[in-house]
């Protein structure tokens, strides 16, 4: 068997019964703060735009658009649903991809789960089967994979979709592979919005592949099937994608290590990568009770792809201040917190953080070069004008394996998001009802929840 046969008997066979306790929580934790950095991007200008786009594709009304009161055909409501729950880079990370599987993967399972009358155990089984094909995938492309220019989140997405889309839709396992060779024909991202793009990109990446996850379930359906090489054939993805490929780690220890449980749900609304030094910044501040005005400069030592995504001095947009090394380590020190709010336009004009910001500087370090994906090493100094200077490291950003958010984090990071478009009832009655998914054999309720609850526009 290759990799995609194997990961096609491990989706098509995979039991919510089966599946530990401590992973089931883990899998409706994830759940719910993906339900709400989705309903924090309805009310953006990109989700508005796109909002549009899909109201003219029209179609059949089998899936929900969420915290809006429409349907939409399920490839539409996947696309649009991950597109607004990537727009604030507030969705969980898998941090040896960098990849961002959650919006992609929840998107996809609620759409085909609201088409095809799923239980909510389906769908739970579905959320796990996504995010551990995506974690799988791009720890076989490796590091080489990102540093060539792909954005994991695009193209390890259009298998994760996929993956959770034919779990619902009951597909056996040679099926699967079927789909996710279709999936993989059209698995798409790079990362030049990094330089010169906005949060729309890489939002656009990972709702094209939730799109095309989807689709491809519904061609196989059809009776269209996909090479099934497409993983690890000689012109699959890891072999074409990634110049030193793992393929090893495409179906090692399969059913019985789920790589997923090391993915970590976000504390702060910026790039993965600066919150190791937020973290850290918000720590010395705290035990050393400084202020922003005493620090005279701040040095940030870490690995390479830190630096090429989050060496941004200047901040000419939105996007640089979320990935910004500099400008997140002056909002940890001069507000003490980050919200979505801290990156909107009248905030990055700032005079004081600005010139806070000017004073990080962003350096490598060799060794921790060596120690990179499986940790991401931040090392932070801050030197005060009284001669005083602080010093401590971080080797995995909070909200990972070694400080994971406990239930209550969640549920306060979902209600912050979603109130303002669900209204406060309806949240809380996302809230009640996550947990016991499982036990409901009709999805249909849950999906009016998330539906027709929308705030006033």
């Amino acid at each position: 068997m290759n990799a995609a046969e194997k990961l096609g008997e491990f989706v098509a066979g995979l039991q919510w019964s089966d599946v530990p306790a401590p992973l089931r929580e883990k899998v409706k934790a994830h759940v719910l703060d993906t339900l709400g950095v989705i309903c924090a991007g309805v009310a953006t200008d990109e989700g508005r735009a796109a909002q549009a786009v899909v109201r003219r594709w029209g179609g059949i009304a089998e899936a929900s658009v969420i915290a809006l009161d429409w349907r939409v055909p399920a490839p539409h409501a996947a696309f649009l649903n991950t597109l607004h729950g990537r727009l604030h880079t507030f969705d969980d990370t898998y941090e040896a991809g960098p990849l961002h599987p959650g919006s992609a993967v929840v998107s996809s399972a609620l759409a085909a789960a609201e088409a095809n009358g799923a239980s909510g155990a389906d769908f739970l089984a579905a959320v796990l089967a996504g995010h551990e094909v995506a974690v799988r995938l791009s720890l076989a492309l490796g590091p080489a994979h990102y540093g060539a220019g792909f954005h994991n989140t695009g193209t390890c997405n259009a298998f994760s979709a996929c993956a959770a889309a034919a779990r619902i839709a009951g597909l056996d396992g040679p099926a699967t592979a079927d789909a996710l060779g279709l999936a993989g024909e059209a698995a798409a991202g790079l990362r030049q919005y990094q330089v010169d793009g906005s949060m729309a990109d890489s939002s656009l990446n990972a709702a094209r592949a939730a799109q095309t996850g989807v689709t491809a379930v519904e061609l196989r359906r059809a009776g269209l099937a996909g090479p099934r090489g497409i993983l690890d054939g000689p012109w699959g993805i890891c072999r074409v994608m990634s110049a030193e490929p793992h393929l090893e780690r495409l179906d090692r220890d399969l059913g019985s290590t789920y790589e997923f449980s090391a993915t970590a749900l976000k504390p702060y609304p910026s790039c993965r990568f600066t919150h190791g030094p937020i973290a850290v910044l918000l720590a010395l501040r705290r035990e050393h009770r400084f202020e922003a005005s005493d620090v005279e400069a701040i040095e940030i030592a870490t690995f390479r792809d830190s630096i090429s995504v989050s060496d941004h001095p200047e901040i000419r947009s939105r996007l640089d201040a979320i990935l910004s090394h500099q400008y997140n380590a002056a909002l940890a020190l001069i507000d003490g917190k980050i919200m979505l709010e801290s990156f909107d336009e009248e905030k990055r004009s700032d005079a004081t953080l600005l010139a806070l910001a000017k004073r990080v500087s962003v350096l490598f370090d060799p060794q921790f070069q060596e120690m990179y994906p499986a940790k991401w090493p931040h090392r932070v100094s801050v030197s005060l004008s009284d001669g005083r200077r602080f010093e401590a490291q971080s080797d995995h950003p909070p909200g990972g394996v070694d400080s994971p958010l406990g239930w209550e984090q969640v549920v306060e990071k979902f209600m912050t998001l979603a109130v303002s478009r669900l209204g406060e009832a309806a949240a809380e009655r996302v809230v009640a009802i996550v947990p016991t998914l499982d036990e409901r054999a009709d999805f249909a309720e849950f999906a009016g929840v998330l539906r027709g609850f929308a705030a006033a526009e």
